[in-house]
């Protein structure tokens, strides 16, 4: 089952709340309805962060995968689905065969528990939506040490071995290790899944487009302008170097270093696309949320990227 299909940009979902905390299906349909007419856009990616999967309850996570995968469908597009955060393996494995129906591109799976050097916990656990006949994206994020809680990369045997299985049709690749990085894009040559960076931006992309020879990474700033995707997703896997260098100019390095480097990735996404219009500047608690007279200190640093989009479009 493996394959290498995927190029560019990933589009991450967000997720949109109203006022009494409940979601915003109406919000999240609009989002969704302008990711997916973009050309550009070929894969939705529903996840337990941006997505607040681990927000939501057990029956808004199967409402929003279901949304995901039929709008999708209904653009010819992909869509990659998660899962409840805190699941046993039987349950994950009730959660795939309820979600199957809608036809999930693949289910990306984040191992919940601690590692405490027993590979055979993890690959069971990764190994669970096989059963139900789905396809499975690896969230390779760090692991949590069962020794002292630190964040440990995955060890390259345990990563080797749960890569190599013919269900796994995808890797987000979380560590933010160029070392794992790639390694992991190297085995994914030899196994043929793709590989989806997160982290580090589009300076980090490029880098490992013309080194490693990455096809497709987790928007970032691309978040707030899904009718770009299709120029920039070219423009880095063409190394278009006077593009990459206008975009990662008056785009990039103001969103990340001026703006998500203040406040933080979590809070500043959900902050910019209330800027732009798409949603309620609302989280569901825990979950903190900028305040509206801490997003005004940043209006010119937004207005300024927004301007520079506008140019390109």
């Amino acid at each position: 089952m493996n394959k290498n299909t995927l190029k560019g940009a990933i589009f991450s979902i967000p997720m949109f709340f109203n006022e009494d905390h409940t979601v915003d299906y109406k919000a999240l349909k609009n989002y969704l309805t302008k990711c997916l007419e973009s050309p550009g856009v070929e894969v939705i990616f529903a996840m337990a962060y941006n997505t607040r999967y681990r927000q939501l309850s057990y029956s808004e996570i199967v409402e929003v995968s279901k949304l995901c995968c039929q709008m999708a469908s209904s653009h010819s597009k992909k869509a990659i689905i998660g899962h409840p955060y805190t699941v046993t393996n039987s349950e994950l494995l009730a959660y795939c065969h309820e979600v199957k129906q809608y036809n999930p591109y693949a289910i990306s799976v984040l191992y919940p528990e601690r590692y405490y050097g027993i590979k055979q916990a993890v690959k069971d656990f990764i190994d669970t939506p096989k059963q139900a006949g789905i396809p499975v994206l690896v969230h390779e994020q760090k692991l949590v040490s069962g020794f002292d809680g630190s964040l440990i990369n995955w060890p390259e045997d345990l990563l080797t071995e749960v890569l190599s299985d013919d269900n796994v049709i995808a890797v987000k690749e979380d560590s933010k290790d160029d070392k794992i990085t790639a390694k992991t894009i190297a085995l994914s040559k030899k196994y043929h899944f793709d590989v989806i960076v997160a982290g580090g931006g589009k300076r980090r992309v490029r880098e490992l487009i013309k080194n490693h020879g990455l096809s497709c990474w987790l928007n970032g700033s691309l978040m707030l302008f899904p009718e770009l995707a299709k120029q920039v997703s070219e423009g880095y896997l063409k190394q278009d170097v006077a593009f990459m260098d206008w975009y990662e100019q008056k785009i990039e390095s103001p969103y990340f270093d001026e703006f998500i480097s203040k406040v933080g990735w979590h809070v500043g996404h959900k902050a910019a696309l209330h800027y732009l219009g798409y949603c309620q500047l609302i989280e569901r608690p825990p979950m903190p949320v900028l305040a509206a007279i801490e997003l005004e200190k940043f209006n010119t640093i937004l207005d300024k990227i927004i301007q520079s989009a506008e140019r390109i479009k």
